[in-house]
């Protein structure tokens, strides 16, 4: 059985001096963002970035349906965007990805990783690609983080991008890339919740010492929000996306209204953090957990304004909006040219782009 990564390296074999050479490039099920990141004076910076939008149904359910369809839009993004070589996401719905305690005694971490798959992922051993990460040393042995995937959907992938005239470099999931962007050093060692804020969907993810060990896919996203301000105000979806942006979620006399229009998504998602906090730090008995410090929101509706300070309250942790370009460069000494709201929706994307760039994590 191989992991993710030597699957891809053996499928498109690079020299060495180009092995991490590579653009991001993350699919999602509405569109596909690529970022291409330069070298200038021993850091990262921006040199492009693009968005494409996805016909309904190409991705549906973490799966690519339509192979043709997605090697056409990679092929027009190739060409636009002069990419040859990427790091790229899997779609997170499909990942199998938990945590295991690998003894003291054990030295072979893989084949331990690998005798740990029977009892969680309920695919034949055979039909499965997956790789791991050393999350911590505890007194009992190495806590290690397990991500696995049936080998049709790493197959799926790589035919699409090598179709497409691109040679991928590595396969991550989502949420792994998120944590490289917005975890920078002051997280080592905690362990924080990641929630990327979609369009249609959130993906809510465990970092235990900026090791993603647990993830999950929630049906709640910024539309919800759009059309609740739309059933209340009668307005246009372009009026709705203007006055969530503007007005956002405060609390007041004078926003009442949209604050109470808003409330019935915002709780959704509140309800689910709470459940999902609560999961993690109830703990697992063969695997010694670290309680959950503080949630870091990204994605496209992590701006909206009075969400961190309510979901704080309600969650009783501190909630930041992440930095995604945290592990890329100094904003003191660069200012990227992306608008800052735009760039939380390109935290995974980023993160897949860092890959090519020697900047220690």
């Amino acid at each position: 059985m191989a992991s993710l990564m030597q699957r891809v390296t053996r499928a498109f074999p690079a020299p060495d001096y180009l092995a991490m050479n590579g653009s991001g490039i993350d699919i999602s099920a509405s569109s596909v963002k690529s970022i291409t990141l330069a070298s200038r004076g021993g850091t990262a910076v921006l040199a492009s970035y693009h968005k494409m939008d996805l016909e309904e149904g190409v991705v549906f359910g973490g799966d690519i349906e339509a192979p043709e369809k997605m090697v056409e839009v990679l092929r027009t993004l190739r060409k636009r965007e002069r990419i040859h070589f990427a790091h790229a996401s899997l779609l997170e719905k499909k990942a199998y990805l938990y945590q295991t305690l690998v003894p003291s005694s054990t030295k072979d971490l893989r084949a331990a990783a690998e005798f740990s798959l029977e009892g969680n992922v309920p695919l034949s051993p055979e039909d499965i690609f997956f790789d791991f990460e050393v999350v911590r040393e505890v007194e009992a042995g190495t806590v290690i983080a397990v991500t696995a995937y049936a080998k049709r959907i790493v197959t799926t992938y790589s035919d699409v991008f090598q179709k497409a005239g691109i040679t991928l470099r590595s396969l991550e999931v989502e949420s792994q890339a998120a944590a490289r962007a917005v975890l920078g050093d002051e997280y080592r060692g905690r362990t924080v919740l990641m929630v990327d804020f979609g369009k249609d969907t959130s993906r809510i993810a465990v970092a235990d010492n900026r090791v993603v060990s647990f993830s999950a896919t929630v049906d709640v996203g910024g539309a919800a929000m759009t059309h609740a301000i739309m059933k209340h105000l009668g307005s246009t979806e372009e009026e709705a996306e203007k006055t969530k942006n503007e007005q956002g979620f405060l609390e007041g006399r004078e926003n009442r209204e949209l604050y109470e229009a808003l409330m019935s998504t915002v709780s959704v998602l509140r309800d689910e953090l709470v459940q999902h906090i609560s999961f993690w730090n109830a703990g697992d008995e063969s695997v010694p957990r670290r309680p959950i410090e503080a949630v870091i929101v990204m994605g496209g509706n992590a701006n909206l304004k009075g969400l961190p300070e309510f979901l704080s309250r309600a969650l009783g942790i501190p909630v930041v909006v992440g930095n995604p370009w945290a592990n890329a460069f100094s904003l003191d000494r660069y200012i990227p040219p992306m608008p800052s709201n735009e760039s939380l929706q390109y935290a995974t994307t980023i993160g897949l782009a860092l890959r090519s760039h020697a900047r220690a994590w």
